[in-house]
């Protein structure tokens, strides 16, 4: 080729390349012009579900559960955005059992970038069923070294997870739909929740976990503190309704631990709902720390069965109570909360670097004391976790982290008894359980040993007051 030819040559491909990037460039602005004209005319909501399931035979996730062999259900990440001529937000919820600390920023910024919205309006939350792994990438590079195959399965997932997320999430913004009515109703759920710590006549605490099978004696107590009620928000446009959330606090698993992959309860409930009403559907496991199916549940197919129709026949009751209003604009709100340390010695950097430094230290040791120094790190980092909450007019949609107790979805009930509050926990989780104050001196009980926040109650309880002001 002559010097002119390959003149001439380089001149065109410069030219086709600027063509391209160009052709590129008004693509993205005719997503986001797409997006802003939704914007414009009113309220709008678009859907994406995508399945997230962990390839078998993988040692996916923290460890607190066996390898899985088997399908039963896939797990889903499922969501909706939300546009109008003011705001745009994103709800998602994750069919695994937590997602912690850096797990849990880089997925909110993949749906972030994939929404264009910023990352603070994204509201993250696992359902936490525990036949689905448990994410954290921080505490397994402190606990396994860099080729440990645990350690290199988890991230592996982690990425597909985000980057199919990502695409399912770009796709779902060319079809924006109108919403021009919003539905509330609620209703009381039959026995299904029970509250897992029990306080017995001399002070201390007996625990009911998810199953009572080798404690049917458990079964016969009373169900003790829990939000009966079942929420629901329906957004419609005219009669149609085009998306459902339902709110119930309660951890969701019926039976687990043998190697299978399932979406449990929540997941058979969604499709059910999906087929008999043609909406989408979202659960979200609200404040369920303390909080499981133990009374009700033995542990059997049998029981799975049982406690899903009565959870369906209450989620219908709901339905069946909407009452609708026009919308209202979409105001969100954030709050950074820093949480504490715990200042005993077993939650200390120094206690859990012995433990990681051990090599005698068992594996359910070594995993705690991981995830307690990542929580470590990310506190000193001086890093907030963020809490969000979506108002539409009297409708407050509160966003919580870790696995926080009852009571503080009662107490943001109570603090507005006049809007209609549903809560959703298990953010990000790296924190762990989050209960009252009253648990570092309990005697008895399994969730304490798992908080890795000091004593917050206050701290919280101020951090919703300001949420549901709108402050």
């Amino acid at each position: 080729m002559t010097t002119i030819a390959r003149r001439t040559h380089c001149t065109r491909m410069q030219a086709i390349v600027r063509i391209m990037v160009g052709l590129w460039f008004l693509l993205l602005m005719s997503a986001s012009f797409c997006d802003a004209a939704a914007a414009d005319k009113g309220m709008r909501i678009t859907t994406f579900s995508v399945e997230i399931t962990p390839r078998l035979g993988r040692p996916v996730g923290l460890g607190f559960i066996p390898i899985f062999q088997t399908t039963e259900h896939p797990l889903l990440a499922r969501g909706i955005l939300l546009r109008d001529a003011g705001t745009a937000c994103v709800i998602c919820t994750l069919d695994l059992m937590e997602v912690h600390n850096e797990s849990y920023d880089l997925l909110r910024q993949t749906i972030a970038a994939a929404s264009d919205v910023p990352e603070s309006h994204v509201a993250l939350h696992c359902i936490h069923q525990h036949t689905a792994p448990a994410i954290s990438t921080s505490a397994q590079r402190l606990e396994l070294s860099a080729d440990d195959p645990r350690r290199i399965a988890t991230a592996m997932y982690l990425a597909e997870s985000a980057q199919k997320l990502s695409v399912a999430i770009r796709a779902s913004r060319k079809h924006w739909q109108r919403v021009d009515r919003l539905g509330t109703g609620r209703a009381v759920v039959d026995r299904v929740a029970s509250n897992r710590r029990l306080e017995q006549a001399d002070g201390s605490i007996r625990g009911r976990s998810s199953s009572t099978k080798s404690a049917p004696e458990l079964r016969l107590l009373p169900e003790g503190l829990i939000d009966p009620w079942v929420r629901t928000i329906s957004f419609e446009d005219g009669d149609r309704p085009i998306v459902q959330l339902h709110y119930y606090a309660s951890h969701p698993q019926s039976y687990y631990s043998d190697g299978r992959v399932s979406y449990d309860v929540p997941g058979i409930l969604r499709e059910r709902l999906e087929i008999q009403t043609g909406a989408f559907q979202l659960y979200l496991t609200g404040c369920g720390g303390d909080v499981a199916f133990g009374k009700y549940n033995d542990g059997s197919p049998a029981a799975r069965s049982a406690l899903t129709a009565r959870l369906q026949a209450g989620v219908q009751r709901s339905l069946a109570s909407l009452k609708r209003q026009p919308v209202e604009p979409l105001i969100w709100s954030v709050e950074p909360l820093r949480f504490p340390l715990r200042t005993d010695p077993a939650f200390s950097e120094t206690t859990n670097r012995q433990i990681l430094n051990n090599p005698s230290a068992g594996t359910s040791r070594r995993r705690k004391a991981a995830i307690a120094l990542a929580w470590i790190e990310r506190v000193k980092s001086g890093k907030p976790v963020e809490l969000s909450c979506l108002a539409i007019g009297r409708v407050k949609l509160l966003h919580l982290p870790g696995e926080p107790f009852v009571q503080y979805q009662l107490a943001a009930q109570r603090m507005r008894p006049n809007q209609f509050i549903c809560v959703a926990g298990y953010g990000d989780c790296g924190m762990g359980y989050i209960g009252g104050d009253r648990i570092f001196t309990d005697r008895g009980g399994y969730e304490q040993t798992y908080a890795f926040a000091g004593p917050s109650e206050q701290l919280l309880l101020a951090t919703i007051e300001k949420l549901l002001a709108g402050k």
